[in-house]
Parts: structure tokens; sequence; C-alpha cells
């Protein structure tokens, strides 16, 4: 029987509210300019379920437990995008918010918990990188925990049972096949990650 080492990994952020990644995504778009939001619906409909919200209240009685990923505007009348993310992580919900603002990023923003910070105006491809980053987070997040918790199961059975005992055993297979089935997972998503990120961080200057 072949014996799997655990797999050594670099580590990289993380998390996803979702266990597996639906057809369609949801993401819900918080702007009070309907011009402004619809213009983002039209650069992601082909991808992802998109819902408008005009103003903070709006936004929060759309969001749901399905809703993957928020892109929210900072500076709204009556309930500004700020008070929109403590509702947000006070509800416990478990989205990504992607704050995409006019305004530029003050100190202000370190209180605040966002995946990522855009400012207006933005392109189409930069929108879709960025919802597409987020989204692998927490992919990357979700199989990791799956990846270690069936590495964990793997060493438990190997050091109470005999090589011979587990060789013949259904499920202990399963569970090898598992293991490198998410190895790949893994991969794979690292892949898409990097990918995406290297796009967004072209010409910035990132401190080593």
């Amino acid at each position: 029987m072949s014996h799997l080492a655990v797999w050594p990994l670099v580590v990289y952020t993380s998390k996803m509210s979702v266990q597996s990644q639906n057809d369609e995504p949801t993401v819900v778009i918080v702007d009070d300019e309907e011009r402004v939001a619809k213009c983002y619906k039209l650069f992601i409909n082909d991808r992802y379920e998109a819902h408008i919200a005009t103003g903070g209240q709006e936004a929060l009685d759309t969001l749901t437990r399905e809703v993957e990923v928020i892109l929210l505007d900072r500076r709204m009348p009556e309930m500004h995008g700020h008070e929109v993310l403590d509702h947000i992580h006070a509800e416990g919900y478990d989205c990504r918010v992607i704050i995409i603002s006019a305004l530029d990023p003050d100190m202000e923003v370190l209180d605040y918990q966002f995946s990522k910070y855009l400012k207006k105006p933005i392109v189409k491809e930069q929108l879709l990188d960025t919802i597409e980053q987020v989204r692998m987070l927490d992919r990357y997040e979700s199989l990791l925990t799956e990846y270690y918790q069936a590495v964990e199961k793997y060493s438990i059975m190997q050091s109470e049972f005999t090589s011979a005992t587990l060789e013949n055993n259904a499920q202990f297979q399963e569970l090898e096949e598992d293991i490198s089935h998410l190895r790949a997972e893994i991969d794979e998503t690292l892949s898409v990650f990097n990918e995406t990120t290297e796009r967004l961080l072209r010409g910035k200057d990132i401190p080593e």
C-alpha cells in the first residue's frame, strides 16, 4: 500500500461561505447611484446572479445566507457603507465584501472588515477579476479545512491499524482517494487565485 505524506502547503490568505461553487453565485450590488449599480450588474451578469440595492437598508433586506459577495459603496445617504458592514458582521453573514468607492482610503478603513477596496471608476475586467479572487480565497480555505481533516483521519487510522487491515478497508481506500482529489483541487484553486492576483497587482508596489 502506498503511504501518503502530509502535503507541504504554502500559506495564503483565505475563506468561503459556500461549501461548493454554484453555477450562478449570488452577488449583491449596493450603490445609491442606480445607473452605476446597473453598470456593475451588466459587467457581471454573464457569470453571476446579481441583485441591486440602492441603499444600505435595502441591501440588508436583500441579504441572505446564499449571498457570496457584496459590492458596497462607501458613501450613501441614510446608511453609510461602514454601517452596512457592521450589520453584516453583527448578524454573522459569511460573505465577502468588496468596497467600491470614489473616496480615497483613509485611516478609518483600518477598522472595516472587507476583502478588497476598489477606487472608482472601475472597468469590467477589474471587477470580474476581483470577484473571482475573493471567491477563490473562500474556496481555498474550505478545501484546506477538508484536506487537513482528511489527513488527520488518515494519520489516526495508520497509527491504530496494520497496513494489511487498511488495505482491505473500503472506507480507508476512499479516504486516500479523497485526499488525492483535494490536493488536486487545491492546486487548481491556487492557480486561478494566483492568475487573478497577478493581473490585479500589476504596477502596484507591494511590500515583501
